[in-house]
């Protein structure tokens, strides 16, 4: 039996909620089972707010490295600013520090093929200025997969996806990665955020 906790349940809900909240809810279950259940009940009362530390513990130590949105918003504009080899080899260190085998490539759609164990995904890199991409792009990335015997593909934009697109995603072997992956990987590479 394969046991999934609901996406709408509390504890899924306070899982994806910044971490004090988890501690804050423990503390108001604490204080008012401490309040008002008779003497009696108090204490497992009390202990009822345990399940919320715990799931507190966890959103954080699952938030530990999520960048703030002051942060995506300095590192994306950083990323905006770089030309095409700088981010390029942004994109190469950010990839080798993950575990990744990096090897460029010089035509197609695709720029770089990397692997892990034993997997092969091809990445598209040179949109990520594009203000737009479409399903088309991707068609053809897609088509590379095919023709490269990959498992998988990812294309990067700080612009938007057009539903077509993200349909097409939904569907095939496709990553899109938008501002947040990309200020990810400006911030895996190392790179200082310019003020």
């Amino acid at each position: 039996m394969n046991f999934k906790m609901s996406e709408k349940s509390l504890f899924a809900t306070l899982l994806r909620a910044p971490w004090w909240v988890s501690f804050a809810v423990m503390l108001a279950v604490a204080l008012v089972a401490g309040a008002f259940l008779p003497e009696a009940y108090k204490i497992p009362g009390m202990l009822g707010a345990f399940p919320f530390l715990v799931v507190g513990v966890v959103a954080a130590w699952r938030q530990r490295n999520v960048l703030s949105e002051e942060r995506i918003d300095a590192l994306t504009g950083q990323a905006r600013a770089m030309a095409w080899r700088e981010f390029a080899t942004v994109v190469e260190t950010a990839l080798r520090k993950q575990g990744f085998e990096v090897r460029p490539l010089s035509s197609g759609p695709a720029d770089f093929e990397i692997e892990k164990n034993g997997r092969i995904t091809l990445v598209s890199a040179k949109r990520w200025k594009a203000a737009s991409v479409g399903a088309e792009p991707l068609r053809e990335l897609l088509a590379c997969v095919d023709s490269q015997e990959a498992y998988s593909c990812s294309c990067m934009s700080l612009g938007v996806f057009s539903p077509a697109a993200v349909v097409l995603a939904k569907q095939q072997p496709l990553q899109l990665l938008g501002p947040t992956e990309i200020a990810q990987l400006v911030h895996d590479a190392g790179l200082p955020a310019k003020r």
